[in-house]
């Protein structure tokens, strides 16, 4: 196992379950770092917050409270889970531009966080959706295509998830970084569902379009080229020019996926959700 303020080069890149790496000491005493780092933490309590009401009104078996969990289930979790998927990708990329370490820790966060939403999702939709997909459990969560590559997706995160601690990592030695090249393969499979889902249209493209410049950001050309003219402070203009361009790009396929969560996941909260 690397040392804990190994630099980028020793990690494999994209890992889910990557162990932070030791935040510098002046970092760590500054409270202010603490409270960003806990504030993204916090970010991965929305879908719950957002479909909490409707659990509890399926559970506490009020009038149409499983009719509304299964109308909302889809749209806020699944929506939720790309969401933090795609912040959990964007961690390495912001350190190789910026070279910060605090919000390292936030990898494995969000990797785990994922798992459990869309543990959660799943569960829902296999208890809630009998009426849009009769005949039975696997039928509900495989009997079609997307359900199939949405099912397996949450299957890839599973050994993700649970392998995202360093007594994992000691444990599996050098077969860990292996394990959690994974995420490429779970990366593919989320695009994968979205496809078969939307087709080449709407939140399918706006997927592509944010992993466009994470998946750039990971060749190792191009990163080994940024993370060497940062420490020599050179091609200043050309690293200001990619920055621009890569965020633009990034912020265009990720806002529709805000926009699409808060659409859903108002009326869910409410109890108001579209059963279209």
């Amino acid at each position: 196992m690397p040392p804990e303020d190994a630099g980028p080069a020793d990690e494999s890149l994209g890992q889910l379950g990557a162990p932070p790496h030791r935040i510098p000491a002046l970092e760590n005493r500054h409270w202010s770092y603490r409270a960003i780092v806990w504030s993204f933490r916090a970010l991965l309590l929305v879908p719950f917050i957002l479909m909490g009401p409707e659990i509890i009104s399926a559970v506490s078996g009020r009038p149409r409270g499983f009719a509304n969990l299964g109308s909302s289930v889809a749209d806020v979790l699944g929506t939720s889970i790309f969401v933090i998927f795609i912040m959990m990708l964007a961690v390495t990329p912001v350190q190789t531009m910026t070279g910060w370490r605090w919000h390292v820790v936030l990898r494995r966060d969000y990797g785990v966080g994922m798992f459990v939403v869309a543990a959660t999702d799943l569960t829902i939709a296999a208890i809630t959706t009998g009426d849009t997909f009769p005949g039975g459990f696997f039928s509900r969560v495989g009997g079609h295509a997307f359900l199939f590559a949405g099912t397996l997706s949450t299957l890839l995160a599973l050994p993700l998830a649970v392998t995202a601690n360093r007594r994992a990592r000691r444990w599996l030695g050098r077969y860990w970084k292996w394990l959690h090249r994974l995420t490429y393969v779970l990366w593919v499979s989320i695009l994968i569902h979205l496809l078969l889902l939307f087709g080449l249209r709407a939140l399918f493209l706006d997927a592509a379009l944010v992993s466009l410049p994470l998946a750039v950001l990971r060749l190792p050309a191009l990163r080994r080229w940024w993370e060497s003219s940062r420490r020599a402070k050179t091609h200043f203009v050309a690293r200001w020019i990619a920055a621009v361009a890569l965020v633009s790009v990034f912020v265009a396929g990720y806002a529709p996926f805000a926009r699409e969560l808060a659409k859903k996941g108002v009326p869910a909260f409410t109890q108001r959700p579209s059963h279209d």
